[in-house]
């Protein structure tokens, strides 16, 4: 019997394949330690099939902390990636992700525009909504943390004041090394935004571990719920230390590439991980580093980058889906993007609504996509 017989359907071939760089306006200026953004820069992948499906797919390369730029992730696309999918069959994802592992190492960004892709595209085929094909639907919807730029305190906490009047209850509050400043943020955010609403801290990499020892002390008193990559992503040592001499939770991050994770883990380095879509390489590795935290009791936080709906609506499918999943940063793109290629992700009083209909439940506009095209 063919593979895709006990499923009722006819089999199905990969016969087109397509990459377009893509850079969608943010309607405000993002900033952190690390970098400023002006645009979520992802790479899309469409890929036909026969008997008309199609799926769409998204990846969001990163300079910091993966190395990856727009260009190469198109180019990695074009000439090692899609080459390799002509012909298969799309429900086979362990076998083509096992192929695009021994093609090329790393580029987790263009590797994750063709797993949702993949997704997307089998979805259509069962007229089924991806949570169905990741073990089912847990819940309908989840809040989201307001991630708040690195501005002064007081601009932040007007920004925070903002959001919280409009529902959001969770916040991710970015610091530095100017731990006056950075405290002072914390402080302002917490007295706009009130007592019972989430703070997370985010210090992106930018701390020693003595530095995160202290800091952590002094935000202690304004209720964190945790404290994200403290230090750099490869420090396991430094991440171990921290989170065995605070009573602030610790959140990893940057360290939760692919290549640090299972020693990260290992020795419960973090008390939560960020899972993300973009980073680990699509749906299908992310489900894989949400069962490995969770049989080390290690929490799971659904996160994001600077990216587009497509990208946001297969995090969606994600933390529906996964239980060990207990926090979410995703779903911002539509907030952020006055215009965006894809559609029909809902937002509402800062709950992120898991799409419904079938595949990744959201729509292209083919039109919007080319008017957004990379001219690099």
């Amino acid at each position: 019997m063919a593979a895709g017989g006990s499923l009722g359907r006819q089999p199905v071939k990969i016969e087109r394949i397509e990459a377009f760089p893509v850079s969608i306006p943010l309607n405000h200026t993002y900033k952190d330690a690390n970098r400023i953004e002006t645009h979520s820069r992802d790479v899309v992948v469409k890929i036909s099939a026969s008997g008309g499906a199609v799926g769409w797919g998204a990846g969001s390369p990163r300079t910091f902390p993966t190395g990856e730029t727009q260009a190469s992730a198109i180019k990695v696309l074009e000439e090692i990636l899609l080459p390799l999918l002509g012909g298969k069959d799309p429900f086979e994802l362990e076998a083509i992700h096992r192929e695009m592992g021994a093609a090329i190492p790393f580029h987790f960004a263009p590797k994750s525009a063709i797993d949702c892709a993949l997704y997307d595209l089998q979805g259509r085929v069962l007229d089924q909504p991806v949570y169905n094909l990741l073990g089912g639907k847990i819940r309908d919807e989840m809040p989201s943390f307001d991630i708040l730029p690195l501005e002064t305190p007081e601009i932040t906490a007007e920004i925070a004041s903002a959001a919280r009047a409009e529902g959001t209850m969770a916040f991710k509050i970015k610091m530095n090394r100017d731990l006056k400043t950075s405290v002072a943020r914390v402080r302002a955010v917490r007295e706009a935004v009130g007592g019972e609403a989430m703070l997370v801290v985010d210090a992106n990499t930018t701390w020693t571990s003595k530095l995160a020892i202290s800091a952590c002390s002094m935000i202690e008193e304004y209720d964190i719920t945790m404290v994200e990559q403290p230090v750099s992503g490869h420090d396991i040592d430094g991440m171990e230390f921290i989170t065995r001499n605070t009573r602030v939770r610790i959140c990893a991050d940057e360290s939760m590439r692919p290549d640090y994770m299972a020693e990260l883990m290992r020795r419960r380095a973090a008390d939560v991980v960020n899972i993300k879509v973009n980073r680990e390489g699509g749906l299908l590795p992310c489900k894989k580093a949400a069962a490995m935290a969770e049989m080390h009791g290690i929490e799971g936080l659904c996160g994001s980058v600077i990216q587009g709906v497509l990208i946001d609506a297969a995090a969606a499918h994600l933390f529906a889906s996964t239980p060990g999943i207990i926090y979410n940063e995703s779903g911002k793109a539509p907030a952020w993007h006055d215009l965006d290629i894809a559609t029909g992700l809902r937002v509402e009083n800062g709950m992120v609504k898991v799409p419904e209909g079938p595949g990744l439940g959201v729509e292209i506009d083919e039109k919007v996509l080319r008017k957004f095209l990379s001219a690099d």
